[in-house]
């Protein structure tokens, strides 16, 4: 009976398996009912007393020098290339041989490589990292000639930003409180490749000689113009399967995308079917803006429209195409269709947040017609692959880039995370196959469908296809994974920058550390920004992301360091070579100014090496739940803010401290949020840290955007609050300013000619 309830069956003993207790779900349907997917429970190896994945928000930890964040196998096994999330000073993507050679590696900027392939013969690669490299928070994609990608000099031509509505390509999946369950923040693929091309939407097309095509109408060579949620190709490359998210009612500006999925043809390129949605409105979405009513009276914390929709969180081919899965999900899309403040609009206009939920697995004929919908046995988020067959599928916990976040590349996406399926078409019923501890990868073979498992315990676990555990290694740590094309070797790619080749039969080929280079040494401290005063330079790295344009104001009080604000992460060692060479053992703190990506988009690094975050109360709203729709500069993760101050209207004060230091914060919202200006005295002088309030040829009314009434409020409160503290020296956001009071005069004077307002007086 499919009336919409849970229902519960006990399956027979079968002797070949340890079988535990037995699930079936079933749930209203749109469209024709299916039969119930009835689950026996397999232990591989005994769960772990204490798991060994790291909370999301955990500190004390940090990213292995080159720790491994992608791996790819070319299609003739010649060429193993691997992403790593070393900083800009060492290389980040490695192309080795089978026989674990290094071939060649290089930086490609800006940071965290979340994809890296090399086409068959090895004249043509890829790589897509989760960063910006300019103030379009859009990540990087790097394609073309393996030859110019590793010439001494990088072609910034062979760069290019992911499209714009690639905001649909982007998940915040989570459960619970706003401020502790929602951290997960899971981006699409940035590119997908065959054997022998690379497809980057929405019109890019490398072939294996190194050469990129512009895919037109006019050429009626078009893939879709669109960037889907996820993508995936067959192991012959003639077909790829996207999978999309989808609003429920059309907006302005936002695709609607109708279908859950749909499947092209390659060479010649051809839509051949397309399959609508199954899902309804997810689970109950929190509501942050409540918790903020007083700053709900200024400023707009409300989405614009809160649209239910549905999203393909997982899709996949078997090797020739005849078969496609797709993982199905309800989810919220979060809206802003108007400025933020004023005439700031920046370019995230969509947020899709996933509620945990059952999702669904769906199946399909190479002509699109439906075989299999069922809901997959457990709550959570869940990738689908094949194996060389095309009755089975597997499904496995979702994984999301961390990108640094508690010292790790990848984190599971739910908890626990340590079942692995394998549904079988025919009977309805899978086998669920339950590892030690969370699942941090799973590659299936092309060749023989045998799955090798990465797992946080820190062990590979190789499977043959009907599930018998025949091999395990010990990889120190959990892997991202990869199979060669005809199934003799598969690579794993460690959290601790150690690369395996793991042969067929289970043996290890071999293991390589990959090597670290260190820092460039400085020929000196840094110098004190201004003489006399303990502070000192921590951004401004050459070559670095655009988020450098912010300043990075670190404070040294003995042999530790407050930071004041903490934009871009690619230079984070270079910073790190800077304190050590000042005596700093440790960052306490870091104040955020505001909560834009040029001045906190780094910080979450610092605070997972143990600094706590400082900023007003209505920070978090900025940086834990709509990151990174406020921040431009790049697609940050989501961050708790550890001191949240009692700051929540325009002129409110407070007094804090940190190490030692004490500091006053006053509270000016108008370029952002949350801008909050922080004063302190050193050395007999006072300080005050302005972030972007206002510069000589940008007044306060034009870092208001244009907001008249918020300039207005804000101008009053410099002048009653801040000027008649009088300070000595000035730390912009950009800049310092050893005229402090000067300054501030002038800029004050100049907003009110600007408002219209009589001048005050001296």
């Amino acid at each position: 009976m499919n009336d919409g309830r849970f229902a519960f069956r006990q399956l027979p003993m079968n002797p070949s398996f340890t079988t535990m207790a037995v699930l079936t779900v079933a749930l209203l349907f749109v469209g024709p009912a299916f039969a119930e997917l009835a689950v026996h429970r397999v232990e591989i190896v005994p769960r772990a007393l204490e798991s060994h994945v790291p909370e999301v928000t955990a500190q004390g930890r940090f990213l292995a020098p080159q720790a491994i964040s992608a791996v790819d196998v070319s299609a003739d096994g010649k060429f193993i290339t691997v992403g790593t999330m070393a900083f800009s000073h060492d290389a980040n993507v490695w192309q080795f041989g089978p026989e674990g050679a290094v071939i060649a590696r290089r930086y490609f900027p800006p940071w965290a490589p979340m994809q890296v392939a090399t086409l068959s013969g090895g004249r043509a690669m890829a790589v897509g990292l989760a960063y910006s490299r300019v103030t379009s928070p859009d990540p990087t994609v790097w394609f073309g000639s393996t030859e110019e990608l590793f010439a001494p000099t990088l072609n910034d031509e062979l760069a290019e930003a992911d499209s714009s509505d690639g905001q649909l390509a982007r998940l915040r999946p989570g459960a619970g409180d706003w401020r502790r369950g929602w951290f997960a923040s899971l981006l699409g693929e940035l590119f997908v490749r065959g054997p022998d091309w690379v497809f980057k939407p929405p019109r890019r097309l490398l072939d294996d000689k190194g050469q990129r095509h512009e895919l037109r109408f006019e050429r009626k060579n078009q893939l879709p113009t669109s960037r889907a949620m996820r993508m995936a190709v067959s192991g012959d490359g003639q077909r790829i399967a996207f999978g999309w998210t989808g609003l429920a009612q059309n907006l302005p500006g936002v695709p609607a995308h109708a279908e859950a999925a749909s499947v092209w043809q390659v060479n010649p390129n051809q839509k051949l079917w397309t399959a609508p949605p199954t899902v309804g409105a997810p689970p109950t979405l929190p509501n942050p803006a409540t918790d903020f009513p007083e700053m709900a009276k200024d400023f707009r914390l409300a989405a614009d429209a809160l649209v239910p929709g549905h999203v393909a969180t997982a899709v996949a081919l078997n090797h020739d195409g005849p078969r496609v899965a797709v993982g199905e999900y309800g989810v919220w899309c979060w809206v802003r269709s108007k400025p933020a403040i004023g005439k700031w609009n920046p370019p995230i206009h969509t947020l899709n947040f996933l509620p945990r939920q059952r999702g669904r697995l769906r199946v399909f004929d190479g002509n699109g017609k439906e075989l299999f919908r069922e809901m997959l046995p457990e709550d959570g988020m869940f990738e689908v692959g094949f194996g060389r067959g095309a009755d089975e599928v597997w499904c496995w916990p979702s994984a999301w880039f961390a990108r640094g976040m508690a010292g790790a590349a990848w984190l599971p996406v739910d908890r626990p995370a340590n079942t692995l399926y394998r549904v079988e078409l025919g009977s309805g019923e899978a086998r669920a196959f339950a590892f030690p501890d969370a699942v941090a990868d799973c590659a299936l073979s092309p060749a023989d469908g045998r799955a090798v498992v990465s797992c946080w315990d820190g062990r590979i676990y190789l499977l043959e296809k009907a599930g018998k555990l025949s091999a395990t290694l010990d990889a120190g740590g959990p892997a991202r994974l990869a199979w060669s094309n005809d199934g003799s070797f598969a690579v794993a790619g460690a959290a601790d920058g150690h690369l395996l080749r793991v042969e067929r039969s289970g043996k290890l080929g071999w293991s390589h550390l990959i090597p670290v280079t260190e820092p460039p040494a400085l020929t000196q401290p840094p110098a004190e920004v201004v003489a006399g005063l303990p502070i000192f330079q921590g951004g401004r790295i050459p070559r670095g992301e655009h988020a450098y344009v912010g300043d990075i104001w670190i404070v040294k009080t003995g042999n530790k360091g407050v930071m004041i604000d903490a934009g871009g992460t690619s230079g984070s060692s270079i910073t790190q070579a800077r304190l050590r060479a000042i005596g700093i053992d440790q960052v306490t703190h870091v104040l955020h100014t505001h909560s834009h990506g040029d001045h906190a988009g780094g910080a979450y690094l610092w605070r997972a090496m143990g600094a706590r975050i400082v900023a007003p109360k209505p920070a978090a709203f900025a940086l834990t739940w709509v990151m990174p729709m406020l921040t431009d500069y790049g697609i940050y993760p989501p961050r708790p803010v550890d001191m949240p101050l009692p700051l929540v209207r325009v002129g409110d004060e407070t007094d804090f401290e940190v190490s030692g230091l004490r500091f006053h914060a006053l509270f000016v919202p108008g370029h952002s949020f949350d801008l909050t200006i922080y004063t302190t005295e050193l050395s007999g002088k006072r300080i005050a840290f302005t972030g972007d309030l206002g510069f000589e040829n940008q007044d306060i009314l034009h870092r208001c955007w244009g907001d008249a009434e918020k300039a207005r409020e804000v101008v009053q409160v410099i002048r009653n609050k801040l000027l008649p503290w009088r300070p000595d020296v000035v730390f912009t956001g950009h800049g310092v300013r050893t005229n402090g009071t000067g300054f501030l005069t002038q800029l004050v004077r100049q907003t009110e000619q600007s408002l219209g307002l009589p001048a005050s007086p001296d």
